[in-house]
């Protein structure tokens, strides 16, 4: 279904895989307002590693990129921002 709704957009689309461990996905799960409505057994059926879309469709970002470096990559990928520079010397 998603790799339909990537090819059948008009534009370029930037579909992303956050690409953790179940530990740590319940982990962020459990944040969420949702986590009292969906248990840990429920999210274990549905988990697979690295379920990324077939043909590479996906930028994976890795578990170690920080919030600030993966909001940075799509602002650049997607061309919504300019990527930062580091300032000459």
């Amino acid at each position: 279904m998603l790799t339909r709704l990537a090819a059948d957009h008009r534009g370029r689309s930037f579909p992303y895989y956050l690409d953790v461990d179940f530990d740590e996905t319940l982990r962020r799960h459990a944040t969420r307002p949702l986590a009292s409505e969906v248990s840990p057994e429920q999210m274990a059926g549905w988990y697979r590693a690295h379920d990324v879309l077939p043909g590479r469709l996906e930028h994976v970002v890795s578990r170690h990129s920080t919030l600030d470096d993966t909001v940075e990559r799509i602002l650049t990928d997607t061309a919504l921002a300019p990527p930062r520079r580091t300032p000459r010397p």
